[in-house]
C-alpha cells in the first residue's frame, strides 16, 4: 500500500494581511496532478487543514474543492484535527463523509477504532488521533494524566493493536527532539511528547512542526507544510511524503518535490541596491544594511517586491553576537568612550567612529561627567 502523508496545510493562511489562498489552491492542484499520474492508495492528513478555528468561507471552499478532486479519484482520505483547527467544524456531516471513504478523526474517544484498509498483504489499520492534551484525555476515558507523553500512551493502551497486522498512526503533536521553526508556537517542553509512545506502529504520520524531518527513525516522520510560512523556511525545500507499507516491517518512504507558484526568499544589501531590483512576485524578506533607518522602506520596497513582507537591519541583528566575559571585561575597567565605541563597532560591522563623531563623543562624556 502507497500513501500519501500531507499536513499543516494551514488554508487561510495570511503572512503580514498578505492571504496564501492562490498559493494554497495552487499548490493542491499541483498534489491532484501527482495523484491522478502515480499509483496511490490513499491520502492522510495529519492536522491543521485550516489555519484558524473558525475558517473563511474562501478557505472552506478551497479545501473542499481539494477533497472533491482527490475523492474524483476514488480515493480515501483520513484526516485528523490540529490545535488550529475546531474539531466540531471539521467533523461537520461525519457519517455521510464515511459513505465517501472520507474518515475523520477529531475526538480522542474515537481514536481508538481504526479505519481498516487492505491490500494484497493484508490489513493496514490506521489510528486517528487528534490533537490533544491531557485534559482532553482525562476527560474522555476518566484518567488522571499530567503530561503530554502520558495521555497519547493512555490512548494507545486502549487501542488494541493487533500487532500481527500493519499499524499506521496519524498524529498532531510535538515529539520531543524535533526542531521547531518560526511559524509554530510552542510552550517552552511541556508539549513534548516522547518518541517512545509510537514505536508499537509500523509507521507514525506526523503534523504539528512545518519542517520536513524524522525523529529517532525514518518510520516517525513530520512531512512538514506544503508551502513556506515564516521566514525560518525560506531555506526549507517543501515536498509530499510517499510511504510504501510492503508486508509486515517493510516500510520505504520517499518524497516528491513541491514548486510553489510564489517561492519565500529573504534579500539582503542596502535600500537603493535593492530599489533596483529585479521586480518580483516571491514573498520577501529584507534585510538592509543601511546605517541609518529609511522613511517609508517598506511602502517604497512594496513598488519592486509586490509580496514584501518585512525588513529588518544588519546593524540590529548584530546584537545577537556576544564575547565572552573573559574577552570583553567587565564595564568598571572600560571608559564610557570605550564602551560607546564597542557598541557602535556592534552596530556598525566593526567600523571605527570618524573624527567628527570622535569629538562629539568626547565632548558629551566631558560635559556628563563635570
Amino acid at each position: 500500500m502507497r500513501f500519501l502523508h500531507l499536513s499543516d496545510l494551514h488554508i487561510g493562511k495570511k503572512i503580514n494581511e498578505i492571504s496564501m489562498l492562490e498559493d494554497q489552491k495552487y499548490i493542491f492542484n499541483q498534489i491532484t496532478d501527482y495523484l491522478s499520474n502515480n499509483n496511490i492508495d490513499a491520502v492522510v492528513i495529519a492536522g491543521d487543514v485550516y489555519d484558524q478555528s473558525r475558517p473563511s468561507a474562501e478557505a472552506m471552499n478551497v479545501f473542499s474543492d481539494f477533497i472533491e478532486k482527490i475523492e474524483e479519484l476514488s480515493l480515501p482520505v483520513l484526516i485528523i484535527s490540529g490545535n488550529h483547527d475546531s474539531s466540531e467544524r471539521l467533523s461537520y456531516f461525519n457519517n455521510i463523509m464515511k459513505k465517501q471513504k472520507i474518515y475523520l478523526g477529531t475526538t480522542v474517544s474515537d481514536s481508538v477504532m481504526p479505519v481498516k484498509l487492505s491490500d494484497k498483504s493484508g490489513n493496514v489499520n490506521f489510528y486517528l488521533l487528534p490533537f490533544l492534551r491531557p485534559s482532553d484525555v482525562n476527560n474522555a476515558f476518566d484518567t488522571s494524566c499530567t503530561t503530554y507523553t502520558d495521555a497519547v500512551k493512555a490512548v494507545i493502551e486502549r487501542m488494541n493493536l493487533d500487532r500481527n497486522e500493519r499499524n499506521v498512526m496519524v498524529s498532531h503533536q510535538y515529539v520531543a527532539g524535533a526542531s521547531v521553526c518560526d511559524s509554530e508556537i510552542l510552550i517552552g517542553g511541556i508539549e513534548c511528547v516522547d518518541k517512545s509512545v509510537y514505536d508499537d506502529f509500523d509507521y507514525t504520520a506526523l503534523g504539528h512542526l512545518h519542517t520536513p524531518q524524522t525523529v529517532g527513525k525514518d518510520t516517525v516522520r513530520y512531512c512538514g507544510t506544503p508551502l513556506k510560512y515564516s521566514l525560518s523556511e525560506v531555506c526549507c525545500p517543501k515536498s509530499m511524503t510517499i510511504v510504501t507499507l510492503e508486508e509486515k516491517g517493510n516500510v520505504k518512504v520517499d518524497t516528491v518535490p513541491l514548486e510553489p507558484l510564489h517561492d519565500m526568499r529573504k534579500l539582503k544589501g542596502s535600500f537603493s541596491e535593492l530599489m533596483q531590483g529585479p521586480a518580483s512576485d516571491d514573498y520577501i524578506y529584507v534585510e538592509l544594511t543601511d546605517d541609518n533607518d529609511v522613511p517609508f522602506a517598506g511602502t517604497e520596497l512594496r513598488t519592486v517586491y509586490k509580496n514584501f513582507i518585512s525588513a529588518s537591519y544588519s546593524r540590529f541583528a548584530s546584537y545577537s553576537y556576544f564575547k565572552s566575559s573573559a574577552e570583553l571585561g567587565t564595564h568598571e575597567e572600560k571608559t564610557p568612550q570605550e564602551i560607546f565605541t564597542e557598541l557602535f563597532r556592534l552596530q556598525h560591522d566593526n567600523r571605527e567612529l570618524n573624527e567628527i563623531q570622535l569629538r562629539i563623543l568626547n565632548e558629551a562624556v566631558e560635559r556628563a561627567w563635570r
